[in-house]
């Protein structure tokens, strides 16, 4: 049987060092993987501090030449999650993880996003290219989705 060359770069993706480390310190935690979908979840801090998990689901066809597509899901119900039920909080976590006509995650190395409103050659340093890996994407949603954190530390700090 031949092997999709695809589906072997995301399995050694996910066995690399990056997301190895994110996924023993409970940054990032993989739900599922059967090619091209992966289901997985990555740690956030909610605005009044509290830690939680936010799913996604990434579709990884033709990976890594065309960029993934990943939304923001809800893998009780398999399907996206609702507006109201989005991150909330600091205005780069709202415009990430907003609905919008394509509803993936709102990044430049998405699928959807990077072309829309030219975002990928807005920003280069977050666009998507063969050479990144999926632990790219999980650092970038884990970062975002912590944001909070960091506005939390900054007013107490104050």
């Amino acid at each position: 049987m031949i092997s999709d060359p695809a589906a072997a770069r995301v399995e050694e993706d996910l066995k690399e060092g990056n997301c190895v480390s994110g996924l023993q310190a409970g940054r990032w935690r993989i739900i599922a993987f059967t090619f091209p979908r992966l289901d997985f979840a990555v740690t956030a801090t909610e605005p009044d501090g509290t830690v939680r998990e936010y799913g996604f689901k990434a579709d990884l066809t033709n990976f890594p030449a065309t960029a993934p597509r990943v939304q923001i899901w809800n893998h009780a119900t398999d399907t996206a999650v609702a507006q109201d039920q989005r991150p909330k909080g600091n205005p780069q976590v709202e415009k990430a993880f907003q609905w919008w006509q394509e509803d993936t995650v709102y990044r430049s190395w998405d699928r959807m996003t990077g072309p829309h409103n030219n975002n990928a050659a807005n920003q280069p340093h977050l666009a998507w290219h063969p050479n990144r890996r999926l632990s790219f994407i999980f650092r970038d949603i884990h970062g975002i989705l912590n944001l909070n954190a960091r506005a939390r530390r900054v007013r107490s700090a104050a």
